[in-house]
């Protein structure tokens, strides 16, 4: 084996003052397949394996070209010559370790990438461990003893005394660059700040197997869920205020004292991040990664300065990131650390049984009237219905199904079927989301009517049947494969109440409201412009009018506007209403309106078959034509109520 050197801008040069390779951390077996054992301290940029008669012009010529690329492994192959060359750190990026040559604590010799060449390619394992290595030092017994391991909770006001006394461990490290420090059920990590040159990222990574760590191997972040990173701006603060007893610790303290309210925290664990050095306003923050856990609650992100004998918990300097299962705070400042899972706010019982009421009765006359509108357009209708009609009736049949799923749902959800519980949710947010579309349906239609000339579009009913139905059964489909559905408990603040739903409250966020969100934007956009469109028009008929009942148009006005809104879904947008001092009277709101959606809609059903829909019958052809419905007005009138 030869060793390399490259510069710059200059050509590939041999260094053959150098021949013995493992000066460079690396060493090859002799036999086939060939092993490469790289040190993970000194890793080339890349490795060439040379098997035959290569000439010398050849194989430099191959080797310079390869300094710029990004691939893995490059194989060349002529008759008397076969070049391998590989990217070590690449190759072992995600190589897993083997179990016969590595260990927790293994020594700093045994950390190496063993790469096997065969046939053109590469495959790695690792050796040795992942963390650097760490001895414990022993304290003496008044600091050993602070916290008491068969006491059920630790004492805060001891915790924050003990952080600030660390630069007095330090003398008793000796020459140890990492020692690893126990005071009873307390475990933590106490690191010296090497000179400003060596600073770097410094990882730290918490697990029941392991305890505290420092991480050596940064690819294997993401086996651990809980990490703690500090960046190089805090340790050069540390270092430029305590020269000489610089140090960064990471500490953990299960069952810390409660704050005032008894607040509950994540996992029952607080950290602390101490380096002896008055230190924030980091502009690179300290990070702290948390698994969730299925924990109940909204989780944010606090920090406690050390004073009192309590916590006085604050989101100061500190924000929350919540991304799938895993909670990240971002820090600015050192001091304690927890996640504190804000529980949500229970409803009253007399609260929850009014809306209880108010639900069944609204739902279930809304199931009555949407029956008889249905029975009434399937059964006693005589003439062919209009395309307004069908998208009204459609419409009708996604209420219909959500108030049959929602009035069933506590039924089932009783019942102790998980099958079962999981089926009914799956349906009753398919009968929401495509109750959701056929609002936007509605809109569209009504754009379309809106429209200064006739607007042909051929199956148009077919096509936006599809467009109503076919999206939401997609997305139900995903979500119930990925198993996102089955008992939901809601808490009041004497009981609870299961029911059949989405688990996750992303999946719920992301889907539902964030759906509804769109669909409101287009909806009560096309409803400002509808009665916009409406008033020009009957402000244009008055004025033809001598006599008008006032109190019969104030009724038409009422009506009118109740059914557009309950046509377009906009009574759903209450619930943006829902937090803070409005949360409890926009339940109220958001329930009356909506449990009787289906009979305001059978009252606007009965006046738009009267007068737009059933009373006129239209020729069809193969190409449905949606027309205007008021483009028998003249082209003067019609200029004006657009």
């Amino acid at each position: 084996m030869k060793v390399f050197s490259f510069e710059e801008n200059t050509n590939c040069t041999m260094n053959t003052s150098l021949t013995e390779s493992k000066d460079y951390g690396v060493i090859l077996s002799r036999n086939l397949p060939y092993k490469l054992n790289i040190s993970r301290f000194v890793i080339p940029t890349f490795v060439c394996l040379i098997e035959g008669k290569c000439k010398n012009g050849t194989w430099t010529d191959w080797i310079t070209d390869l300094r710029g690329t990004n691939e893995t492994t490059k194989y060349f192959k002529k008759v008397a010559c076969n070049i391998t060359c590989l990217n070590p750190t690449k190759t072992c990026q995600n190589a897993k370790y083997n179990s016969n040559c590595s260990a927790i604590n293994a020594g700093e010799e045994s950390k190496m990438n063993n790469i096997e060449i065969q046939d053109g390619k590469a495959t790695c394992f690792k050796c040795g461990s992942p963390f650097e290595v760490v001895k414990e030092v022993s304290l003496p017994k008044e600091m050993s003893n602070k916290f008491n391991a068969n006491k059920t909770e630790t004492d805060a006001g001891t915790a924050a005394e003990a952080m600030k006394n660390l630069s007095s461990i330090l003398s008793l490290m000796g020459n140890l660059t990492v020692a690893s420090i126990s005071m009873g059920n307390v475990k933590g990590i106490l690191k010296k700040i090497p000179s400003e040159s060596e600073i770097k990222m410094s990882y730290f990574i918490y697990s029941s197997e392991t305890d505290i760590k420092v991480l050596d191997d940064l690819d294997q972040l993401k086996n651990y869920p809980n990490v703690f990173s500090i960046p190089e701006e805090a340790a050069k603060k540390a270092l430029n205020q305590s020269r000489e007893k610089a140090f960064m610790s990471v500490f953990r303290f299960p069952s810390m004292t409660k704050d005032a309210e008894n607040s509950p925290v994540l996992n029952d664990e607080v950290y602390a991040i101490e380096m002896g050095a008055q230190i924030s306003n980091l502009s690179d923050n300290i990070s702290l990664t948390f698994p969730k856990n299925q924990a109940i609650g909204t989780p944010v992100c606090k920090s406690w300065d050390g004073n009192g004998s309590r916590p006085n918990w604050t989101t100061e300097g500190c924000t929350t990131l919540t991304e799938g299962e895993h909670i990240t705070c971002k820090c600015e400042h050192l001091t304690f650390f927890a996640v504190l899972m804000i529980p949500p706010e229970p409803i009253s019982q007399n609260d929850l049984n009014a809306l209880t009421y108010i639900t069944y009765i609204g739902c279930g006359l809304s199931l009555f009237f949407l029956s008889i509108g249905l029975f009434m357009h399937f059964l006693m209708r005589k003439v062919k219905a209009t395309d307004s009609m069908h998208v009204l009736i459609n419409l009708f049949v996604a209420l219909f199904l959500l108030n049959v799923a929602f009035l069933s749902n506590e039924y089932v959800a009783r019942a102790g079927d998980i099958t079962a519980c999981k089926v009914m949710a799956g349906f009753m947010h398919y009968c929401l989301l495509s109750s959701f579309t056929w609002f936007a349906a509605e809109a569209f239609h009504l754009c379309l009517q809106m429209a200064k000339h006739s607007v042909t579009i051929k199956h148009y009913i077919i096509k936006i049947s599809v467009v109503g139905w076919a999206p939401p059964a997609l997305v139900v489909s995903i979500i119930y494969i990925l198993g996102k559905y089955g008992e939901q408990t809601i808490k009041t603040d004497t009981s609870n109440v299961t029911m059949c739903w989405i688990l996750d409250s992303d999946i719920h966020y992301y889907v539902n409201i964030s759906y509804y969100c769109f669909i409101f934007v287009f909806t009560f956009t096309t409803f400002i412009v509808v009665l916009r469109w409406l008033s020009l028009l009957k402000l244009n008929r008055l004025n033809k009018v001598e006599k008008v009942q006032r109190s019969s148009t104030t009724t038409l006005d009422i009506t009118t506007i109740l059914g557009l809104c309950c046509m377009l879904g906009l009574t759903w947008s209450f619930a943006f209403f829902g937090y803070g001092a409005l949360r409890l009277p926009s339940y109220y709101i958001f329930t009356i309106l909506n449990s009787f959606q289906g009979f305001f809609l059978f009252i606007y059903y009965l006046k738009a078959s009267r007068h737009f829909g059933d009373s006129e019958e239209s020729k069809r052809t193969e190409d449905t034509n949606t027309e205007n419905p008021y483009e028998d007005l003249s082209t003067e009138d019609t200029r004006k109520a657009i």
